[in-house]
């Protein structure tokens, strides 16, 4: 009797748990179906407690729930989810794709690859994988160079809860922020199925003018209602309003859009915007309206799209008539995944997120661009604006480049959280002096000139100590001339582009006089030779760019040996030589041969030291001449072997100034 009680209580639990598992299975596949992940989460995750683990059916779950929190945008729960159906044998190789998806999100982006790679070695024909693999190269170069923009979160008003999709106005008087949220006085009081928030509804916040924003209140009664609301847009005059609406019951619901008009201080009552064709079995979410109110952006997954949810707009030729069939922006903006959350700037500039482009995680924030040609192409946002989490419903303050989007990324208040953004205004400067080259005197009164890249062109006259300053711009290359009648004309480079801090350059601007003997340093010459050696180039080619930089000059090219006699020929032969090597080369370089003039000068005019030479070697004073003389009476070798170098030089003057074609 016992064992038969045994056996009867056994087969008792045994079909007990079978009708459990199978109520908790269709529970759990209905709330799927119905979009409803977290309600779906909870009962997946608890039958996948009472499933044993060689049960085939143990692998899918796992994968269902990791699809479920694929869909909130949980990564970290997502990646958890899909390496157990992995582990489990999961035959359906869609999950190393939706893996490594979650993986990158969770910036593990060379793990991501990994499975990315695996994925394609199953499925060669999608090329998903190519662009995930693209995108965690990308977001790693994004990361570790981040644009100009400095992001902070908008702490004061976000909540605990859901706070997204940032609209911002400036209605002539103030400015406002308005945005949807899921915190606790929002009218609606149940539990979204899909995100496990309240349902969510339209708040505002105004900035005073010490830019702070006061606390965030409902927009009205009359917009909000127990149903979701949420993606406000409006007009700039401030009248017209649309927005989401959705609506859940027991059956699968859809989202519509919905405008107000504004009599006074206070919105009318709203009604459902009517496309010329609208199907009530599909979602129309996210307007965007246009500053005149003709044209209306908006994402819907209707049919005749590219996939999932798609940027569709449609016109109307005034306010007060009905708006025209629904055009498809095109496959520039859309791809076989989600495009959402339009924005059209006041320039005309169009911005959407998306999870089909090549991106840093789930949605980046996209803008469209123009080639020179007028041809469209899709430029992301990159970092720090888009992150590997979900970057969103972005807001300009006008003209300026500055606004607000939102974000899930980790570090913020709530689940979504809404950010401000700036492009951080850099400080770039140029100072220095003027300075005589000879002498190391300043040069007074000298005309600094500017010229930039951006269409930049300024220009003053340094002071009695040869000063000058200058502002610069951010992402500009510049050159600097300085222009003095008694000295040759003196160009500097500098930039600015690709610098990411700020920077003061100092440049002081050494110019050559006019009637003085100048060295062309580092011309190099074989042992009773003449032909230029190849380290030569760079200091002739500085040479070439003195005579472009000064037009108006003709010169003597010199040559000069030590007073040692050579073995082949004269010294005045070999330097003759070597002086016209020189004017050949610049001559092959485009300068006119009337402006330059050979002359070999052998042993017959020794060096007079200058500052250069005094201060690099402690043995020569400023005006010692390095006469056979001078050299002789120099008890030290090595000494002597520097006199000999230094008379062995090539040198050019200035023999006029009026040169003209």
């Amino acid at each position: 009797m016992k064992r038969l009680l045994t056996l009867f209580i056994s087969v008792f639990l045994l079909v007990h748990l079978c009708f459990s598992q199978k109520n908790l299975q269709k529970r759990a596949d209905d709330a799927l179906k119905s979009n409803e992940y977290t309600f779906a989460i909870n009962n997946y995750k608890s039958l996948f407690s009472q499933t044993e683990n060689e049960d085939p059916n143990k692998p899918v779950i796992a994968y269902k729930i990791g699809y479920c929190y694929r869909h909130i945008s949980s990564p970290l729960h997502a990646q958890l989810w899909f390496e157990k159906a992995i582990d489990l044998n999961y035959q359906d190789p869609i999950v190393y794709l939706y893996c490594a998806d979650a993986m990158r999100m969770n910036e593990n982006f060379d793990k991501a690859i990994s499975y990315y790679e695996k994925y394609h070695s199953l499925v060669p024909s999608d090329k998903k994988a190519d662009k995930g693999i693209e995108s965690c190269k990308n977001a790693k170069k994004w990361i570790k160079n981040p644009t100009n923009y400095k992001v902070t979160n908008l702490a004061y008003v976000n909540s605990e809860f859901s706070d997204y999709s940032p609209f911002y106005l400036f209605d002539g008087k103030g400015s406002s922020l308005y945005f949807s949220s899921s915190r606790s006085n929002a009218v609606g009081d149940m539990i979204h199925g899909g995100s496990g928030q309240r349902f969510c509804d339209i708040f505002t916040s105004k900035e005073d003018a010490k830019g702070a924003w006061s606390a965030a209140v409902s927009i009205s009664d009359q917009i909000n209602t127990t149903n979701e609301e949420g993606a406000p847009s409006i007009t700039k005059d401030g009248k017209f309003l649309f927005y989401t609406q959705c609506e859940y019951g027991n059956t699968k619901s859809f989202c519509k859009i919905l405008s107000s008009n504004k009599i006074g201080s206070s919105w009318d009552k709203p009604v459902v915007v009517k496309f010329s064709d609208t199907k009530d079995t599909v979602d129309y979410v996210h307007p965007c309206i246009s500053e005149s109110g003709l044209t209306l952006f908006f994402a819907s997954n209707r049919q005749g799209g590219y996939g999932g949810y798609d940027i569709w707009y449609c016109t109307r030729q005034s306010v007060n008539e009905k708006w025209g069939r629904p055009k498809n922006a095109g496959d520039i903006i859309n791809t076989e995944n989600d495009e959402l959350f339009p924005y059209l700037r006041a320039d005309s500039t169009f911005y959407f997120a998306s999870n089909g482009h090549v991106g840093m995680g789930g949605l980046d924030i996209f803008r469209v661009n123009h080639d020179a040609k007028g041809k469209e192409y899709i430029l992301n946002l990159m970092s720090p604006i888009n992150s590997p989490s979900d970057d969103f419903g972005i807001s300009f303050k006008d003209s300026l480049e500055e606004g607000f989007f939102s974000s899930n990324r980790p570090g913020g208040k709530g689940y979504d959280d809404i950010y401000h953004f700036a492009i951080v205004k850099l400080h770039y400067s140029i100072k220095g002096r003027v300075i005589n080259e000879m002498t190391n005197e300043p040069i007074p009164q000298a005309t600094v000139s500017l010229i930039g890249s951006d269409g930049t062109s300024m220009e003053v006259v340094a002071d009695n100590e040869g000063n000058y300053t200058f502002q610069l711009n951010p992402q500009t290359n510049y050159v600097l001339l300085a222009m003095h009648n008694d000295f040759l004309n003196c160009k500097y480079k500098v930039s600015t582009y690709g610098r990411k801090d700020d920077k003061d350059f100092e440049v002081n601007l050494y110019m050559t006089q006019v009637d003085a003997a100048i060295e062309v340093p580092n011309v190099l010459y074989d042992v009773n030779r003449w032909e230029l050696r190849p380290e030569s180039i760079v200091s002739l080619n500085k040479l070439f760019e003195t005579l472009e930089d000064n037009p108006s000059i003709a010169i003597e090219l010199s040559s000069h040996t030590d007073y040692r006699v050579g073995t082949k020929m004269t010294n005045e032969e070999l330097s003759q030589l070597r002086a016209q090597s020189v004017v050949d080369f610049l001559i092959s370089k485009g300068i006119d041969k009337k402006r330059l003039t050979a002359k070999g000068y052998g042993a017959s005019a020794p060096k007079k030291i200058d500052m250069k030479y005094a201060d690099l070697y402690p043995f020569l004073k400023v005006g010692d001449v390095l006469t056979p003389e001078f050299i002789q009476n120099l008890s030290d070798k090595s000494q002597q072997d520097i006199c000999h170098q230094i008379n062995r030089r090539t040198e050019f003057r200035v023999t006029s100034t009026n040169y003209k074609k």
